[in-house]
Formats: C-alpha cells, structure tokens, sequence
C-alpha cells in the first residue's frame, strides 16, 4: 500500500496508538494509510525532530507466522535497495506490545494513481521521465535478484522533494520474491498481483517461473496507460481481464493516442509481448528503446508534477481517492455474488437506511468482536457493507474505510488461522450452488489445498472482498479449513 505521504486525501479517526512513543524514539502524531496488513502514521524522531512514515503491522497479524514472514520479508528487501527511486527503510523494531513496525521516510506528493484519476492520460514527457525513473528502481532491485511482482500506478510516488522537483519512488515490496530463491511464502500456481498489470505469466498462476520480465511486463503497461489513458485490457470482472491478458493483443496504441509516435508503440508492443523470452533482456534496455523511440531527453524534474494535498479533518466531501487500489478497481465490484444472510435488497435497503443504520452495524459489529462472538460480529460486518453500498455516499465509504482493520479481523476470525488450509468440499455437497465468477476463480485455486493466507493472495480482488467471499463460501458449504 502506499503508506508513505503526509498529505494523502483519506483521513481516519483517532486511533489508539496516537500520542504512543515506539521504544522512546517515534512519537506518533497521525494516520496516514490503512491497508489489510496494518496502518501507517506520521511519527517524529523524538531527538532528531524529524519527521517519519511508521508502518505498524495489524495487531491480530502480529502472532501469525506467515503475515509475521512477509512483513520482515518487506523490512529486508526495502532496506537492500538503497536507491533514489525506491523508498528507505531506516529502522525496523517491534513496539513494546509486541507489534512489528517500519520505520520509512516521509513523502510528500501523491501517487500515480491519483494522478492518473484526475487527468486520465500525461504528457509524454511526463510519462517518459516516469516510467525511466521506475525501471531505475526496478533495475537496482533485479541487479540483486527481487523481482517486485505487484507493479501498479498505487505503488508508484510521485515525491515532492526539496530542491529536486518530482522524483518516483517505489512502494509495498510486500508480495515481491528474490529470483529463484523456490516457493518461499507462496506457491507454484498462486496468482498475485493486479489483473490490469500482471503478466501473462503470472494470470496463468505460474508464480514460480515469474521473474524481472514480468515487471518489465507491468512498466509497460503502465506506460501505455499513461499515454493513452487505460489500460491495455479492459473487462466487466476479472476472469474477463485474466482472459484477455492470457490470449488477447492489445489495442494498437496509436489509434488510442494518435500523438504517440508509432515507433514508441512498437517499443510497448516488445515490452508487451505474451512470451517473456520475446520481451527485452532488461528493464533498462525498454526504458532506453522507449526513450529513443520518443526523441525526448529527460528534463530536469517538474516542479508541480504532483500537487500537495492535505489531509480532511472528516469525511470527505466527494468520492476519495484509494491510493492503496488500482484506478480501475470499482469495475472489478461487479458480478453476481452468493447471498448470505445478512445480503439486503440494495433497492429497498436505499429507501429506509440513513447512516446511523451503517453506525449501529458497526458498532454490533465491534461490540460482538470484543465478546467473541464471532458469527454475530460477521452478521453486522455483512450489515454494514450492505447498508454502505445502498447508501452509496462518500461518508458510509469514510467510514468503511475507517473500520477497513476491525472488518477484516473480523472475517479473519471467521475464517480461521492465516496458516491453516483451505480445501474444496466434494461437489455432492454443492452440486445446486450457483456461485459468481469470483467464487469458481477461488474454488479453481483452492482445490487441492492452500492456506488462507496464499488463497488471499492468490486472489486478484481487494483483501476485504476476497475474505468476504471465502466466509460466504465457508457458509454455502463449498470450501472448509482443515
């Protein structure tokens, strides 16, 4: 998730760790991000005076082996990479409660995504300089052999710096992998990553044999989403993105972005190639061919290339921006789902429902968790998404987003340990079931065994979604942990 920035645009209320001072050193001012694997606040160095980004892993990860592991895994890999176009880590500790932390440097600026969201397409210059900055990062982390696996405009900053303009920094190594260190924390045929810019390669589930090709993959398409404002492939949910990344060629670029010269078209059309033996031996030699083929020189950074933001004291005004989720990731709440029990006629839940139908399902929600009550507490978290989606405003969305960690601890609870695994009941016992698109993508995966932690991420969908499904599932009698 982009953690980093002290000026993002999603605010959210006071937490407990506010005013706590980590091991004498970080005092904690403010929230700046919430994400599934914890939160990430503005704290100061309490002797420097400095200013820094701490990304506290959620308290209910925190004794779980597996979230524990690719937590200290994102420590390590960051920490490596000491280049300017990635972000620094500068410490990494545990808080007194036992609870693992990050210490980054603090950006300001916005990321690629919001940008993109607000202009849809950039000039080429623009787009150039970026994308030669990002394989700059990409390049010191293939050179000692991570692949980053989770390319996206979210993940790329658009960093004001002092004196510097705009410079990219690269965020969330979370999913990434040393090339060919084996399975690690994931599996042969686990799917990880975005839909809209994973490589064919890894649609196909083949994480195993994923390696610095398939970033250079990702750049590209980034790169031709910047020129031409979308995406190389596009669809109604994601077994249809899927489809089309595996089989389907992109549209030309030139008919999309008519000022773009045919010769950088054809440098995005080798990036894009569905073989990666067909791509270009390295990240820099695509970011050199796209340099080339535009005739542009870098110039210095633009100042003003990611405007400040500052953070609402409440509930926004209009839509947010979720930084930590691709742009196109509305498209993909689509699709039939299985009814549960708590599932409400959207229609008529419109008609009755204010927002203190959504507090009052919350706060059930929460009560029941505190209790133990896990089934009850799952009942209201159901509620509350339900009562969200038909209020449909940007202050039920606040408010989600401000109880994204309890919602999802909550469906965790349900589900089960992170490290236990999943398996696919005999058809007999769900023979009648009809399930949504979605759901027979994580039926397909979980057959055969996975725990719940690689079937998370395995999963093309948001976090939150994708363990709604599974206690749907776990419901309907079509999955069961061992």
């Amino acid at each position: 998730m982009p953690p980093l920035s002290s000026t993002s645009e999603n605010a959210t209320p006071a937490h407990p760790l506010l005013g706590a001072t980590f091991r004498g050193t970080y005092k904690i001012l403010r929230t700046l991000d919430q994400g599934g694997m914890g939160m990430v606040f503005e704290a100061e160095h309490v002797r420097l005076k400095r200013h820094v980004a701490v990304k506290v892993l959620a308290q209910h990860l925190a004794k779980d082996a597996l979230a524990l592991a690719r937590f200290n895994r994102e420590a390590e890999i960051i920490s490596q990479l000491q280049h300017p176009h990635v972000v620094q880590v500068t410490d990494f500790d545990a808080t007194e409660a036992g609870e693992p932390y990050l210490v980054m440097e603090l950006l300001s600026g916005e990321s690629l995504a919001t940008r993109l969201e607000r202009e849809r397409c950039l000039p080429i210059v623009d787009a150039i300089r970026i994308a030669h900055q990002v394989s700059s990062g990409l390049a010191a982390a293939h050179a000692a052999n991570i692949v980053h696996r989770d390319l996206k405009p979210a993940n790329i900053f658009l960093a004001e710096i002092p004196g510097q303009g705009v410079t990219v920094k690269l965020l969330d190594f979370g999913i990434s992998k040393r090339a060919g260190a084996g399975k690690g924390l994931t599996g042969e045929y686990d799917i990880l990553g975005t839909p809209d810019y994973m490589a064919p390669e890894q649609a196909l589930g083949k994480t195993a044999s994923v390696d610095h090709r398939g970033d250079q993959y990702a750049l590209a398409v980034i790169t031709y989403e910047m020129l031409a404002g979308r995406t190389p492939f596009a669809g109604d949910d994601v077994m249809d993105v899927l489809r089309q990344v595996i089989a389907a060629e992109p549209p030309e670029l030139t008919q999309l972005a008519p000022h773009v010269k045919p010769e950088v078209a054809e440098v995005l059309r080798h990036a894009l190639a569905k073989e990666p033996a067909r791509r270009f031996a390295a990240i820099s030699d695509f970011a050199n061919a796209l340099l080339r083929a535009s005739g542009a020189s870098l110039p210095p950074p633009l100042e003003g290339l990611a405007a400040a933001r500052t953070m609402p004291a409440g509930p926004p005004a209009s839509n947010p921006t979720a930084e930590t989720a691709p742009v196109s990731a509305a498209r993909y709440q689509t699709g039939t789902q299985a009814k549960t029990a708590a599932d409400v006629n959207a229609t008529t839940l419109a008609s009755v429902v204010n927002s203190d139908e959504l507090g009052k399902a919350l706060d059930g929600a929460r009560q029941a968790h505190g209790m133990g009550d896990i089934d009850l507490a799952v009942n209201n978290a159901e509620t509350a998404l339900s009562v969200a989606d038909a209020l449909a405003s940007p202050e039920a969305q606040w408010r989600l987003e401000s109880s994204r960690t309890l919602l999802n601890a909550i469906f965790e609870a349900r589900l089960g340990s992170l490290s236990q695994r999943m398996v696919v009941l005999p058809p007999t016992s769900h023979k009648k079931l009809r399930v949504s698109p979605e759901q027979a993508f994580l039926l397909s995966r979980v057959d055969g065994g996975v725990t719940l932690d690689e079937a998370i991420d395995l999963s093309p969908l948001p976090r939150q979604k994708t363990l709604r499904l599974l206690v749907s599932m776990m419901r309907q009698g079509l999955i069961a942990a061992e």
